[in-house]
Parts: structure tokens; sequence; C-alpha cells
């Protein structure tokens, strides 16, 4: 079952959060949590509540979709692969991605539709070749 603190509780956490923030410079919100074993993610609702910022990983650039971009050699030794070898994709080789976005789906369709003229007249040919046999 949850537990409901105080706000004496919250704010005393808060106030712990930043005096050791300002000390270390970060890892207030870690010490707290070990401190007063509390929830991570509660403790990250009462520091957002209360409109404090927290130092940490605010200085990572960010890729396409949000996430923190690594350089090559960093990917490459997380990934478990040598740098400069290109990522394995899931799939068939030879396949391209699946489509994202809406502008695509134009595109998507008339490839879809000379695909299959392709197919059909690669099927009349075959009749016709097994006719021959």
């Amino acid at each position: 079952m949850a537990t409901r603190y105080d706000q004496k509780t919250k704010d005393e956490v808060i106030a712990f959060i930043q005096s050791y923030n300002e000390e270390k410079g970060r890892g207030g919100q870690s010490a707290a949590v070990k401190k007063w074993d509390l929830n991570p993610v509660t403790v990250k609702s009462w520091l957002s509540k209360a409109g404090v910022e927290t130092p940490g990983r605010r200085g990572k650039k960010k890729g396409k979709a949000g996430k923190a971009v690594r350089s090559p050699k960093v990917a490459a030794a997380k990934s478990g692969r040598k740098p400069g070898r290109p990522a394995k994709v899931a799939g068939k080789p030879g396949r391209k991605p699946a489509v994202v976005g809406v502008g695509d789906l134009a595109a998507t369709l008339n490839r879809m539709v000379a695909i299959r003229s392709e197919i059909a007249s690669l099927e009349s040919e075959y009749a016709r070749l097994k006719a021959i046999l």
C-alpha cells in the first residue's frame, strides 16, 4: 500500500536535495532516496512540483527521437561491436524499413502498384514458358 508523506517531510527531503547538490554538484536525489528509503519516482515528482531544477543529463545533445547522442566509439562499445562497422538491421537484407511518415504513404502506394504490375507480368511470362514446356 502506498505511503502518504506529510508536507513537512517533503519539504525536508527537497531541502536536503538542494543542499546536497549545492555542496557536491549532483546526486542529492539518490542520496535522499537512500537516506529516507523512498521511491525515486516519488522524489522526482516532489521536486518537479516544487519547481526545483536537478542537475544531471541536461548537457547531453539530443538526437531525432529525443535520445541522447553518443559518439561512435561509445555506441560501438555499448552494442558490443567494433567501431566503424554498421549496425545490424533487423529483417531481411535489401529490404527498406517500414514507412514512418504520412507523406511517404503516397510514394509507398505507388511503389506497391508498380511491384504488383511487375508480379503480374512475371506470372504471365511464367505461364507462357510453362505452356511451351
